[in-house]
Order: structure tokens, then C-alpha cells, then sequence
């Protein structure tokens, strides 16, 4: 062997001799030759759908939000990524609507939902109780204040343990109670009454305190229950009203609570989306609540249409009001028996301390 070798060497030694005495060089080595071959590049990211399940049927505020977050889902991925609108996801006539569709989303049967935020309180998620404290967030300056990152964040990360994962919230309006037996202008109007209103732990303790009995009323049940003198009321915004059975009368200056919607994703999609994707869903969240802040109708230009509808705005007294008000205390001493949410009262009362009051509503009547 070792003669083969030294054999071997000289053989190698004079073919390099015999190329520089015919004035070539051997030719230079390239370290990257002895090296694997290049991996192909990684493939182009591929085409996703992500489902988002709604109550609301187009035409809605939050259909529209929904609309708009999928448009600009679409943009901001190059179309790589979309979201696909599920109309009325748990059907219709569903008692606790709201609660179906978070409980459908938590379950993994849609990837994404918009839920309001009342409806996480009876699902074990206390963070956004401070939102919907009485009479304490009653503009939509004040709602544009209350869902901006700075606040809202902190409340989304409350999401975590229903099993999903807190994108935004999005403004929509106040909401206030319109009556079917004439003016409410004091708690024992209500006294005995059923009030028409999604279901929330919450909202349902104030109308409690009111002396009302809440329920949600599917189906048929609601214009029963108004036809037999049983159901006095109905939570909803002047942008709406105009579709309740009958026409209402609104006290308009007695504004209870905001309603806010929760962008979610499902915890298990929101881990399977690459980082792109999830960039993407973040940034146009971010946009879309934006847009929805700046999409809110003016409250005093929805009751003037409430009113050329059919509808009735009355102005209560002051001390109308502070009998509602006071009522509404029972609720926040349980409420800020939370520390967290206590906190987060002060918080949204120091935001609320640099707003200007309201605008006021003018009284109106049908025709305008």
C-alpha cells in the first residue's frame, strides 16, 4: 500500500509540473464545491380561509366591521389570506345568541368570530365588566377612547382562558331603552316589567336593579309578550329601534352602556397561522378599529331618524336621572368588590373627566 501511494503522489506532482511548464495553473478549489447543494427556496406562503362566525346579517354595524377587516385582510396579504363572513352562525331564533357564538368559536368550529363584549362575562371572562358599568361610558368620543389599544389591550388578554385569542375591540354606539308603554322617566316605570335585552351578567344586573326582568325574547315570545302588556321595554340604539315591533319612546338622555365588539380567533388557528399571517390579521385589526370609530353616526342625527320613523324622544329631569343612577349603584358595588375591575372603573372616569358632557338630544316626536 505504501508504494501505491508514493506512486500515486509523484503521478499528481508531475501532472501539475507539466501543466505550469505548458503555462497553464491547476485550477483553484471552491470551497462551497465540497459543499451540499443549495436547498431550494422555501415555496410562496399558501392561499388561507379563516371563517368568522357573527349573530348579525348584513346590513349590521358589525357585519359592516366584519366587512371591512376582511377587505383589509385581503389587501395588506396580497390576497393570500381571507376571511369568509358567517351570516347568523348559530341560526336564528337562538336563545343567548351572543354566548352561542363565542361558545362555537371557543370550540373550534369557526376560526374567528365577532362577539360583543357583554356577552364574555357569563363565559368566566370578567374583563370587560368595566365597560359596560351604568352610565359610565355615554359617547362615542368616550367609546372611541375606551377601545383603543392603550386600554383595550389589558381586557383582551382576558380572553386567554375562554380559548381565544383578543385581536381589537371595535366601537359601535350607546345603547338606551325604548319603551313600548310610553315615557320612562323614573325605576318604577320598569317596576314588574320584561326588557328586551341580550344576554350579560352585567347588563342584565343594572336592569335588575331598574326593577326590570331581562331576557333575550326569541321568536315569537318578544311581540307576545308586548301585545300582552308584559314586556314594558327594549335595549337598543336609536340606529335601530326603527325595527323593533311597535314604535318606542326613548328617554334621551338616559344612556346606559356602550355595546363593543371582540375580534377573536380561536386559540388553536391563531397558533397554526405563520407569522405573516398573523402580522397581517394584527395590522388590519388595528385598521379596522380605526375605521370603526370614525364609522359611528352622530347619536342626536340617529334619534332625528328615529323619530321621522315613528319613534319619540322625551328629555327626563335631573333628578330623573339621579333616581336611575342611583339605582345603578348596587351594581357597582359589586362590580369593584373586583380590584382589577375597579381599577379599570378609575381608568375609563379619568378618561371620562376630559370629555365634554354628551351633546344633548333634542325631544322629537313621529314625522321628525
Amino acid at each position: 500500500m505504501g508504494d501505491r501511494s508514493k506512486v500515486s503522489k509523484m503521478m499528481t506532482l508531475a501532472f501539475v509540473a507539466l501543466l505550469a511548464g505548458a503555462g497553464c495553473t491547476a485550477p483553484a478549489i471552491n470551497p462551497s464545491d465540497t459543499n451540499p447543494p443549495a436547498t431550494e427556496p422555501p415555496a410562496t406562503e399558501q392561499s388561507k380561509t379563516l371563517r368568522i362566525a357573527t349573530d348579525d346579517d348584513p346590513g349590521r354595524p358589525g357585519a359592516a366591521q366584519i366587512e371591512e377587516f376582511a377587505r383589509r385582510v385581503k389587501e395588506l396579504s396580497g390576497g393570500k389570506l381571507h376571511i369568509e363572513p358567517v351570516w347568523k352562525a348559530v341560526g336564528h331564533d337562538k336563545d343567548d345568541w351572543d354566548q352561542a357564538v363565542a361558545r362555537a368559536v371557543m370550540a373550534g368550529d369557526f376560526e374567528m368570530a365577532l362577539v360583543p363584549a357583554r356577552a364574555w362575562d357569563t363565559e368566566g371572562v370578567d374583563a370587560f365588566a368595566a365597560l359596560h358599568a351604568p352610565f359610565l361610558v355615554t359617547s362615542n368620543p368616550m367609546l372611541a377612547k375606551v377601545t383603543e389599544p392603550a386600554v383595550a389591550d389589558e381586557m383582551l388578554a382576558g380572553l386567554d382562558r375562554a380559548g381565544v385569542s383578543g385581536l381589537a375591540l371595535f366601537p359601535e354606539g350607546t345603547r338606551m331603552l325604548f319603551s313600548f308603554t310610553g315615557p320612562l322617566l323614573k325605576p318604577a316605570d320598569l317596576a314588574g316589567k320584561a326588557v328586551r335585552a341580550p344576554r350579560s351578567d352585567t347588563t342584565y344586573e343594572l336592569l335588575k336593579a331598574l326593577g326590570a326582568t331581562p331576557d333575550d325574547l326569541v321568536g315569537e315570545a318578544f311581540p307576545d309578550g308586548i301585545a300582552a302588556g308584559k314586556v314594558a321595554a327594549a335595549e337598543s340604539s336609536f340606529a335601530f329601534a326603527d325595527t323593533l315591533p311597535e314604535p318606542t319612546t326613548a328617554t334621551g338622555n338616559l344612556t346606559l352602556y356602550p355595546k363593543v365588539n371582540s375580534l377573536v380567533v380561536n386559540i388553536k388557528a391563531f397558533n397554526a397561522l405563520s407569522e405573516t399571517q398573523l402580522q397581517n390579521l394584527k395590522d388590519a385589526a388595528a385598521a379596522t378599529r380605526t375605521w370603526a370609530a370614525g364609522a359611528m353616526t352622530a347619536v342626536a342625527d340617529d334619534a332625528a331618524a328615529f323619530c321621522r320613523s315613528g319613534g319619540t324622544v322625551v328629555t327626563a329631569t335631573d333628578a330623573e336621572i339621579a333616581a336611575f343612577k342611583s339605582a345603578g349603584e348596587a351594581v357597582y358595588a359589586k362590580l369593584e368588590a373586583d380590584p382589577e375591575t375597579k381599577n379599570r372603573i378609575a381608568r375609563i372616569r379619568d378618561l371620562a373627566a376630559g370629555e365634554p358632557a354628551p351633546a344633548a338630544i333634542p325631544p322629537c316626536g313621529p314625522g321628525g
